[in-house]
C-alpha cells in the first residue's frame, strides 16, 4: 500500500507510489548517442538505480483524499502546482492481475498463476504512452491540461485506469518531475453469443496487439439455415496515428452487423468499411472531424427466388469537420467557467449501386438514395469530476459537468425530394447538494418542405443518479429514467415500438406501435463485495412503465405497459470482455405474443458517461 513520509522542506505527511525491482521507470530527455551510453553504465551501478528509486518513490505529492462516494474535480491535484516547469517524465505500468486498483502499486505475490498471467500480456509501449501525453519536457503545469491528458488515457480502450503524479517537488521551487501510470486491460478478449445445436457465434479480440495501440476484432458465425453456412467479420483499429489522436478502423463483414451506415431493411446484409475519427480528445482542441466510407450488399443467405430476393448494393461517404473558435481552455482559462463556441459541418451522401428488382420497393425511401449537408454552432462548458460505481464496478469514472447548447440547420435530398431541416438541442448535467447528479435534454426539431412542418420530432429526457449510499457491506445508488419521444406529423418515419432497450425489456415481437412514447425506468444497483476470480457481481431489481399511442393520439389514455424484474452484472474490469447479465423481469400486462415471464442470459458492452460534447451534426434520432 502507499506509504506515508516526510516531503523535503517540511514535515507535511505524503504518500509515494512505491515502485516494483523490475519495473524500475526510466527518465525521457532528448538525448544524444553519448548520454544514452554513459545512462547504460549508470544504471548497472547500484547506487545510482536505489537513488533513481528513491526520487521517484519518497517524494510523490497525494492524491486529494476521498471516499467512493465523493465527487473529485479533475484537476483539483493539480493546481498548487500551476505554472512550474516540467523537468522529466517518467512511465510506470501497473500489472494487469494482483493490484486491486491503479493505487496499489506496492502488491507483490509469489503466485504462480498470476505471474504467469501477466506475462500472457505485452504492456502497452512506453513510446504509445508518450505518444498520447498534452505535454513534454520545459513545458508549464497547466492542471486542465493535465486533468484532460489523465481523462484521455483513462478512455483508451486498452487502458484500465491512468494517473499523473507531480514528484520530486523539493529538488527545486520552481520545478518538478511527471510520473505517468497507468494500468492496461488484459489485451485478450473472448465474446460467446450463440452456442445451439443449429447456430454458433463467437469470437476473439486483442485490444492492443504487441502493445503498440491497435487492436484486431474477429468474429465468426456458422448457421445450418444459411447458405453458405459460415459467416465471418475482421476489423483492425489503430488508435491515436502517428500522434494526431486519430483513430482508424478498417474492417469487413458478412455477419449483418450493425454499422454506421446500415439502413433498416430487414435483409440480411455484408459491408467493408474505413472510419477515421478524431474526437474533441481534450477541452482545449480546436480540430474534429471524421470521415467514414462503406460499401454494402444484401446477401440471399436463404436462396430465395429472384422474385423474392431483394437484389441491393449501395456505398456511404460520410465526412464531417468542427471547429472550436472560442476556446478558453486554450489560453490556459478555467473551460468550466467560460463557454466554448463551435462551428460544425457534416456532409452524408448514401447512394444505390443496385436497387431491389420488386416494384413495390420501387418508391420505398429506404431503397432511395439519400444526401443531406447540416452545420451546426454550439456553446458548450464542460466541468469534470472523478468518481466512482456509477457503471462500473469501481474503476475511476470521469462525470462531465456543465451545458451544452446547439442550433442545427441543413438540407436532405431523399428520394429526389428535398427538405430544409432545422434543430434546437439543449443539455445540461448538474450535481445536487447531496452529490446526485441531474441529467437533463430537451430538442425539437423539424423537415420543411414549402413552409410546412414534417417529421417533427420532440424529445425530453431526465436522468437521475443518486448518491452512493454503504448498504450492509457494498454500496447503493438508485437511477431512474424518464423519456418522452413524439413525432406529430410524419412523413418518411416508421413509428415507434415498446420492445426491449426502446421499452420494455421483455417484450419481443410485439406489435403495438405509435408516434409518441413515455418510458419510465428505474433501477436500484447494489455493488456487492462478492469478488471471484477477479470478477464482481453488481445486483439490480428494475421497474419499467411504457406509454405508447397505439389506440389514442393522447399519451396518457393509453394502456400502461409495465415489468418488474431483478438480475446480476458480473464483470472483471481487468478484462476487455462484455459484461455479463443474468435477468428475469414479469410483465403482468403483456399482449400477445409477448409471455409474462422474460429471462435473459446475455452479454453488454461497457457503458459510460458521454465525455465528448462535440460530434457529427445529425437529425434527432427516432427510434
Amino acid at each position: 500500500m502507499l506509504q506515508p513520509h516526510i516531503v523535503q522542506g517540511g514535515m507535511k505527511p505524503a504518500f509515494g507510489v512505491p515502485q516494483e525491482a523490475d519495473t524500475t521507470p526510466q527518465p525521457r530527455r532528448n538525448t544524444i548517442f553519448k548520454r544514452i551510453a554513459q545512462y547504460r553504465d549508470s544504471i548497472r551501478n547500484k547506487n545510482y538505480r536505489d537513488s533513481l528509486v528513491r526520487r521517484i518513490t519518497r517524494q510523490n505529492v497525494p492524491e486529494p483524499a476521498g471516499s467512493d462516494s465523493t465527487l473529485i474535480k479533475s484537476e483539483k491535484y493539480f493546481t498548487p502546482y500551476s505554472g512550474k516547469v516540467v523537468r522529466d517524465i517518467y512511465y510506470r505500468q501497473v500489472n494487469v492481475f494482483g493490484p486491486r486498483n491503479i493505487n496499489d502499486t506496492a502488491f507483490r505475490s509469489g503466485m504462480k498463476l498470476l505471474k504467469f498471467a501477466n506475462r500472457l500480456h505485452i504492456n502497452t509501449a512506453e513510446w504509445v504512452i508518450r505518444q498520447s501525453l498534452f505535454f513534454r519536457e520545459n513545458d508549464t503545469i497547466d492542471p486542465y491540461t493535465m486533468a484532460d491528458n489523465e481523462r484521455y488515457l483513462r478512455n483508451r480502450p486498452f487502458i484500465q485506469d491512468a494517473r499523473v503524479y507531480i514528484i520530486n517537488t523539493g529538488a527545486s521551487p520552481d520545478s518538478v518531475d511527471l510520473l505517468v501510470v497507468t494500468k492496461d486491460l488484459f489485451e485478450y478478449g473472448a465474446d460467446l453469443r450463440e452456442i445451439t445445436q443449429t447456430a454458433f457465434r463467437g469470437g476473439v479480440s486483442n485490444n492492443n496487439l504487441l502493445g503498440a495501440g491497435q487492436g484486431v476484432d474477429i468474429t465468426t458465425m456458422w448457421r445450418n439455415d444459411r447458405s453458405p453456412p459460415w459467416g465471418a467479420a475482421l476489423t483492425y483499429t489503430k488508435y491515436n496515428v502517428a500522434g494526431s489522436f486519430v483513430d482508424a478502423s478498417v474492417g469487413y463483414t458478412t455477419l449483418n452487423d450493425y454499422t454506421p451506415a446500415a439502413i433498416d431493411t430487414g435483409v440480411f446484409e455484408g459491408a467493408y468499411f474505413i472510419n477515421l475519427n478524431r474526437p474533441l480528445y481534450r477541452t482545449s482542441a480546436s480540430l474534429i472531424g471524421g470521415l467514414y466510407l462503406s460499401r454494402s450488399y444484401s446477401i440471399n443467405y436463404r436462396n430465395l427466388p429472384d422474385s423474392l430476393y431483394r437484389d441491393y448494393r449501395y456505398s456511404v461517404i460520410d465526412a464531417w469537420v468542427g471547429y472550436n473558435f472560442i476556446n478558453p481552455g486554450k489560453n490556459g482559462q478555467d473551460p468550466g467557467k467560460k463557454p466554448n463556441v463551435a462551428l460544425l459541418a457534416r456532409h452524408y451522401n448514401l447512394f444505390f449501386h443496385r436497387n431491389p428488382g420488386q416494384e413495390i420497393f420501387k418508391y420505398d425511401p429506404v431503397y432511395n438514395d439519400r444526401r443531406y449537408y447540416l452545420g451546426q454552432l454550439a456553446v458548450f462548458r464542460q466541468d469534470f469530476f472523478k468518481a466512482h460505481y456509477f457503471f462500473g464496478f469501481g474503476r475511476t469514472e470521469d462525470i462531465p459537468l456543465g451545458y451544452n447548447a446547439s442550433i442545427s440547420s441543413g438540407w436532405e435530398s431523399w428520394r429526389s425530394r428535398k427538405r430544409f431541416y432545422t434543430a434546437l438541442e439543449l443539455h445540461k448535467f448538474w450535481v445536487t447538494k447531496h452529490e446526485g447528479l441531474f441529467n437533463t435534454t430537451f430538442a425539437v426539431g423539424s423537415f420543411w418542405q414549402r413552409g410546412s412542418s414534417e417529421d417533427a420530432i420532440i424529445h425530453a429526457n431526465m436522468e437521475y443518479y443518486s448518491n452512493l449510499f454503504n448498504f450492509k457491506w457494498g454500496k447503493l445508488r438508485q437511477f431512474v429514467t424518464v423519456d418522452f419521444l413524439a413525432n406529430p406529423n410524419n412523413f418518411f418515419y416508421k413509428p415507434l415500438s415498446v420492445n426491449l432497450d426502446v421499452g420494455i425489456w421483455g417484450y419481443r415481437n410485439s406489435r403495438i406501435n405509435g408516434y409518441q412514447r413515455l418510458n419510465v425506468r428505474s433501477e436500484t444497483v447494489y455493488y456487492s463485495p462478492l469478488k471471484l476470480l477477479g470478477f464482481k457481481f453488481n445486483f439490480s431489481t428494475y421497474l419499467q412503465l411504457a406509454q405508447i399511442t397505439e389506440k389514442n393520439n393522447a399519451i396518457f389514455k393509453n394502456p400502461l405497459h409495465s415489468a418488474v424484474g431483478a438480475g446480476v452484472r458480473i464483470r472483471n474490469e481487468n478484462l476487455a470482455l462484455n459484461t455479463f447479465r443474468l435477468a428475469a423481469y414479469y410483465m403482468p400486462d403483456a399482449p400477445a405474443p409477448v409471455k409474462s415471464f422474460y429471462y435473459e442470459i446475455t452479454t453488454i458492452v461497457d457503458f459510460r458517461f458521454d465525455i465528448s460534447v462535440l460530434r457529427a451534426p445529425g437529425f434527432l434520432s427516432f427510434r
